[in-house]
């Protein structure tokens, strides 16, 4: 572990890593409601794409495998939900803020396609 993370860990308070912590498996959560909301969508379809379904079955398992998992403790293993995961939440939330507002999506960072 480098000094810097070694340094920020030791200032961190246990009620800050458990707020870390709650907030990654919050994150971890809106990426699995996404794909169940897109196996829903897909499995509505008159001809459903049965690999889209199951790779999305299979996203969906190891996110919940990553979320029951993650640690309280584990600064990195939580800084990458942040880092990976928020942006495509943050894109998610604008463009169906968009969608229903009509008004166009703010500049986000590019999701990885996840309906």
């Amino acid at each position: 572990m480098n000094a810097v993370v070694q340094q920020e860990r030791q200032e961190l308070t246990m009620r800050d890593r458990l707020n870390r912590h709650e907030a990654a498996e919050e994150t971890i959560g809106f990426m699995m409601a996404m794909r169940t909301e897109a196996i829903w969508n897909e499995r509505k379809k008159a001809q459903p794409d049965a690999a889209k379904i199951a790779q999305w079955d299979s996203e969906f398992d190891r996110l919940a495998d990553e979320q029951d998992n993650l640690r309280f403790d584990d600064d990195a293993a939580i800084q990458r939900v942040f880092d990976e995961y928020c942006p495509i939440v943050k894109a998610n939330y604008e463009r169906a803020r968009a969608a229903t507002s009509g008004e166009p999506p703010a500049a986000t960072a590019t999701m990885r396609q996840a309906p």
